[in-house]
């Protein structure tokens, strides 16, 4: 399931992930399980009449967090993506306190987008930071359950 925080030109979304590299097929620890968490821009189109529903597109993210693990508690995979192309990821970027305390990094880098995202974007996420944190200490929490056995498809998510 996604939760999806919709503001007025950008989203917030909250994931639970679980993939297995399809590359490393094979080797140990090849699964992640965790949280992704997306920032990603909206855009909204408004055809018809004054009471038409307006279509809204939530574009590739500009950028990503992964609180992913290699065994339920492990902490041992989470990583940031400041750049993103076209919703491909840039490089992982680790960041030690972010191992430490995932929530806490978290909620900082929802506090300081301003360059990322403008203004008046990073001020809608900062009011929306704490309800989002709420659902990713959630969805965290239910990653770090013992892992259930899953098919992972062609591209390594997990299905059913």
């Amino acid at each position: 399931m996604e939760r999806v925080w919709t503001l007025t030109d950008t989203a917030v979304t909250v994931t639970l992930v679980d993939f297995a590299d399809p590359a490393l097929a094979g080797e140990p620890d090849v699964r992640e399980r965790g949280v992704r968490l997306e920032v990603r821009p909206v855009t909204w189109s408004t055809t018809g009449s004054i009471y038409s529903s307006p279509a809204m597109t939530i574009e590739p993210a500009v950028l990503r967090v992964d609180l992913l693990e290699s065994a339920p508690g492990a902490a041992d995979r989470m990583h940031w993506h400041p750049q993103m192309s076209d919703g491909e990821p840039g490089d992982r970027e680790f960041d030690r306190s972010m191992v430490a305390d995932p929530v806490g990094w978290t909620r900082e880098l929802l506090t300081t987008l301003d360059d990322r995202v403008g203004a008046d974007a990073a001020a809608e996420i900062r009011g929306a930071t704490e309800e989002v944190l709420v659902e990713v200490e959630r969805t965290l929490a239910q990653a770090r359950l013992p892992w259930p056995d899953v098919v992972h498809d062609e591209r390594g998510l997990a299905v059913g």
